[in-house]
């Protein structure tokens, strides 16, 4: 042990050279990280929208963007601010967003129409905060595509007068009237070992013989090795129904994707396979190890059933309509079932990697091109974003769908096939139907005591097209032990809050901060 802690400090110590040799990475002046104080509210500064403390625009153009925006503002239709700074230290430039935003409440108390336009040359970050009021007319996809056309090709060769210029005029050019607006199941498995003393009172014999004391000992080791041999069956009982509880857990969302003969299969193994635990438990069989094969097999017998059924009707029903048809329901069909390569090993272990192989050829093999038979070539996802629908943008930023372009380099034609990501908790919207709708914040309306449960409205939206959505949710009641803990949490406050206002010209001020916008790296 002695040596292990002096091997322990001695590698400590050896790292610590090591880093100190390399040397650190010089980090930005300190005030740099105070952006809070060190930036001015724009409202400080007079008839201005402009916040540059280090003087990265020209004078004309903070000028010319003053007035601009003093228009937009006084019109009542949107209240822009706009920030540049070197450097906010190692602050997120989105979180300092949302921090000037809700410090300086850009736009009008009644309409949250404020706009902050942030961005940070160090981090070569550009921020897009916008307020309730504004997230129909500048949704997330929106403030994406103004960033990425407009402004991060001007940011990239440093012309940033230019850059914020062509941002600001875009964003008002958007903002014309014309433009466009877990139940969870919880698993408790309670078990109970009733032991019994294996030895019976012995009753006191008068003189006893030699034979009735051996025959005695002889009963107590039968019935010591019962009691071990009963406590390990147990165990391994309780660890043979958990295991196969899982496995069909994990098995049970993906009946879906199969015909009704699997379906009945995967009840019967799930009743056979739960009926030979309880048989198992009650009888106390004498070798644990007889129990595993029984508890195993009906599962790997459903789990090579259900991927041979997967197959044939992938070949049979999918193959047919095409390679995409046939990959997204591949994907679907094997979704988070990796671990049976490691669960049943024997035939799975292979057959996964050649599934890989076969998913990746789906998906990456040129496509031949519909009009004139020639090899297309994928564009990458820089330059895919142009040959997409808005709302296909969206669905992307959001990571819900991954989409891939193909081109033919002779006649241009064009193919467009999204790819779902599984594991996202975005549906496709009510209203625009793509699949950005996601859930947002949640508003308490009355906290839990520990005599009432409380309630609440969860929020959804639409960050392609802003339609917005609530659901009443419950909270649960607190528990009746008291820890002098609220256990309340701290509701979020939507309202303008008791902040110190400060001598402005101008029309605007009170908004908040909806969590909406965009962020965008050069």
């Amino acid at each position: 042990m002695v040596c292990r802690h002096l091997y322990l400090v001695l590698l400590s110590a050896c790292l610590g050279l090591l880093l100190t040799a390399c040397g650190t990475p010089e980090a930005p002046p300190a005030d740099y990280a105070n952006y809070l104080t060190r930036i001015p509210d724009p409202k400080t500064l007079g008839e201005a929208y402009v916040s540059d403390p280090d003087t990265i625009l020209a004078t004309a153009t903070v000028q010319e963007l003053n007035a601009t925006l003093q228009a937009l503002d006084q019109s009542g239709r949107a209240h822009i601010d706009v920030v540049l700074a070197r450097s906010i230290g190692e602050t997120v430039p989105k979180t300092a967003a949302t921090a000037l935003f809700d410090r300086w409440k850009i736009g009008d108390k009644s309409k949250d129409n404020g706009l902050l336009v942030l961005l940070v040359l160090d981090q070569r970050r550009i921020e897009f905060e916008t307020g309730y009021g504004l997230e129909a007319d500048l949704p997330d996809a929106i403030c994406y595509r103004i960033q990425q056309r407009d402004m991060v090709p001007l940011m990239r060769a440093e012309h940033y007068d230019e850059a914020v210029q062509a941002g600001v005029g875009a964003i008002i050019q958007q903002l014309n009237p014309d433009s466009a607006q877990s139940a969870r199941d919880k698993f408790k498995a309670d078990s109970a070992l009733l032991f019994q003393d294996p030895y019976d009172a012995i009753m006191e014999v008068p003189q006893p013989s030699i034979t009735d004391l051996n025959q005695q000992l002889d009963r107590r080791e039968a019935a010591s090795d019962k009691a071990v041999s009963g406590l390990f069956s147990l165990i391994g009982t309780v660890a043979a129904g958990l295991l196969c509880l899982v496995l069909y857990g994990l098995l049970w969302e993906h009946m879906t994707a199969v015909g009704g003969l699997v379906r009945g299969l995967f009840v019967v193994c799930l009743v056979l396979t739960l009926g030979l635990v309880v048989v198992a438990f009650f009888a106390h069989l004498p070798n644990v190890w007889v129990l595993f094969p029984l508890v195993y097999g009906p599962p790997l017998l459903y789990v090579h059933a259900y991927l041979a059924v997967v197959n044939v009707r992938a070949r049979a029903v999918y193959a047919p309509q095409g390679r995409h048809a046939l990959h997204e329901y591949l994907h679907e069909a094997h979704y988070k079932l990796d671990f049976t390569a490691v669960a049943f090993p024997v035939l799975l272990a292979l057959y996964w990697p050649w599934h890989r192989r076969r998913m990746q050829q789906l998906r990456d093999a040129p496509y031949a091109c519909p009009t004139c038979a020639t090899p297309m070539h994928r564009l990458s996802e820089k330059d895919d974003d142009e040959h997409m629908e808005l709302g296909q943008v969206a669905e992307e930023m959001v990571k819900s769908v991954d989409y891939d372009v193909w081109q033919c380099d002779q006649c241009h034609e064009q193919l467009v096939f999204g790819y779902r990501n599984l594991t996202s908790s975005a549906q496709p919207c009510p209203e625009c139907h793509h699949r950005t709708y996601r859930p947002k914040r949640k508003q308490v309306v009355q906290a839990a005591t520990r005599s009432a449960e409380g309630w609440g409205w969860q929020h959804f939206k639409c960050e392609y097209c802003g339609h917005e959505h609530q659901e009443k949710y419950t909270i649960p009641q607190l528990p009746s032990p008291s820890n002098n803990s609220s256990g309340g949490g701290s509701s979020s406050s939507w309202s303008s809050g008791s902040s110190s206002s400060s001598s402005s010209s101008s029309s605007s001020s009170g908004g908040s901060s909806g969590g909406g916008g965009a962020g965008s790296s050069w």
